[in-house]
């Protein structure tokens, strides 16, 4: 009986031996070691791939120093045309490019309303706190544009909506489109009142907490401070770079809108995050909660002074700082050993069009309204004098399609024809149609599918217009702006970090697509509803 018994036993621990160890079917999803408490994805707007690699020496221990410890995408870029804020975010969390989740720019034209609405205008919903609607926005905001569904999304409907996501930024649509159609809460900052705001479509009022972080207002604890870059930063010799004025009150509207373009609003917005963490009460169970924080102000920065200035380099650093002192909160407030981190970027930027010129790496810039000029002369001279078209936006042509009918046009034959009137520019790489896009008719080449990533037929225009690199438009020559499909735009970093990623320098080709597929697969969901990346198991742990 005995014998019999050790044989069961025995036979027993054979077959959990060979089940544990067996190789999964092909094409099965990789099972991955453990499940946070708390998943904070960091998006640092117009943080540019380089700065990782040109500032890391400056950069102290338990910064970007402590991600950069984990899995370390190198080659990620963004494969669509319109490399901006919005477009930016929402791809981010649904995996997805702006022709599945409909985010074609912060802005397109709306032909129903006949003007052109951002990217999270919702005339349902309502600004919180309400006394405060003038001042916001002229309208309210929502995820309502935003089409499918995001990881945060897929995270509440798997935990029977037990898990919580929050998120925080200084813009509102970099708030609002990552935490998709169930967040929680989003909340982003209204530099007019030195306060943090949010929108009814999530709740009627803000929070006890965020009224006491206003009324607090840390934004007063960077009055007479000025901005004064740190000693280590190349190329700045400590030199102050601005200063809010020892004759402004504190905090007046004058110190308010300076303060809104140094990086000690980095500080203020990750002091409200982690508020937001003990207040929401993320992290405080074994439900894994989403923590979303958008840094939007290194975007002002970048844009004003080029990403070869030392006032981003300084911002990067401090940047750095930042987040280590929000790191070490963390790690008080959840326990790092309970958290994953995601940390990417939402587009590049270009060289100023002084730098650009000086260092001859292109035109730099175009003479302003040549495209306009040339469109408006090319449908003049076929149909006459008219109001041909209707707006521009986000690279975006849209004809004044009623008009065209009434003169009986075919409407691709003037699309055709402001095409090849784009193209006469000096400046100008390329122009696609509307009708070439709906019938497949783009070459079929990184530029096409770009184009076509970024092509979406409800809000989309009639011609979209692509200038060669190097050559901006509608910017100052020592400023800088984004929003193309080339390389310094669209590529940026992409780092997961946590217990569940094998650290390492990823240098094989990634898209900024794949982090969604990838956080989904990691947490055991379902993909976000039209999630086109893949999942980058190359950096996964797996039993």
């Amino acid at each position: 009986m005995l014998k019999r018994l050790l044989t069961v036993i025995l036979i027993l621990f054979g077959l959990i031996a060979f089940l544990v160890a067996r190789p999964q079917p092909a094409g099965a999803p990789p099972m991955v070691t453990g499940r946070p408490k708390l998943v904070v994805a960091i998006v640092i707007d117009q943080l540019r791939a380089d700065y990782l690699v040109r500032f890391r020496p400056q950069f102290v221990e338990s910064g970007f120093n402590l991600v950069l410890g984990g899995a370390y995408f190198v080659n990620c870029r963004y494969n669509y045309a319109t490399t901006g804020t919005g477009p930016g975010h929402a791809t981010l969390f649904t995996g997805a490019y702006s022709n599945i989740h409909g985010i074609v720019g912060n802005d397109w034209y709306d032909r129903s309303r006949r003007r052109v609405v951002n990217c999270v205008e919702d005339p349902q919903a309502k600004p919180v706190p309400r006394e405060q609607s003038a001042r916001i926005a002229p309208y309210g905001v929502s995820p309502r544009n935003l089409i499918g569904s995001t990881v945060g999304d897929e995270l509440r409907l798997a935990s029977d909506f037990q898990s919580r996501v929050v998120t925080v930024a200084l813009k509102d649509r970099a708030a609002i489109l990552p935490g998709g159609h169930t967040a929680n809460a989003a909340f982003w900052y209204d530099a007019g009142a030195g306060s943090f705001v949010s929108s009814d479509y999530y709740k009627p009022s803000l929070p006890a907490w965020v009224t006491r972080f206003n009324q607090d207002s840390p934004v007063r604890d960077y009055c007479g401070k000025a901005w004064q870059a740190l000693p280590e930063t190349p190329g700045a010799g400590g030199r102050v770079f601005s200063s809010p004025g020892a004759d402004q009150p504190c905090p007046s509207d004058r110190y308010l809108a300076w303060l809104d373009g140094t990086p000690f609003m980095n500080d203020i917005e990750l002091k409200f995050a982690l508020d937001a963490v003990k207040n929401e009460h993320l992290g405080e169970d074994d439900v894994t909660d989403l923590l979303v924080v958008g840094l939007s102000v290194n975007d002002y920065i970048g844009h004003r002074f080029g990403p070869y200035s030392p006032e981003v380099a300084d911002t990067t650093l401090r940047t750095d700082r930042s987040l280590a002192a929000f790191f070490a909160q963390l790690d008080r407030l959840v326990g790092l050993k309970n958290v994953w981190v995601a940390l990417s970027a939402d587009h590049g930027v270009a060289p100023t069009p002084a730098f650009i010129k000086e260092h001859k790496l292109g035109p730099g810039s175009m003479k302003p309204g040549a495209v306009k000029e040339a469109v408006d002369a090319a449908l003049a001279s076929a149909y006459g004098q008219g109001n041909w078209v209707e707006s521009g936006s986000a690279g975006w042509i849209y004809l004044n399609e009623e008009a065209l009918g009434r003169r009986r046009v075919n409407i691709a034959t003037a699309e055709a024809l402001v095409a090849r009137a784009t193209m006469s520019v000096e400046g100008v790489r390329g122009a696609f149609t509307r009708t070439q896009l709906m019938e497949g008719g783009v070459p079929s080449s990184p530029l096409g599918r770009k184009v076509s990533n970024s092509f979406m037929a409800a809000r989309s225009g009639n011609v979209f217009v692509v200038l060669e690199p190097f050559t901006l438009v509608g910017v100052p020559e020592t400023q800088t702006t984004h929003g193309s499909p080339w390389d310094y735009d669209a590529q940026v970093p992409l780092i997961l970090w946590g217990s569940s990623f094998e650290p390492g320098v990823y240098a094989n080709r990634c898209e900024t697509i794949d982090l969604a597929p990838t956080l989904a697969v990691a947490l055991g969901l379902t993909q976000p509803s039209g999630a086109q990346g893949r999942p980058l198991t190359e950096a996964l742990k797996t039993h």
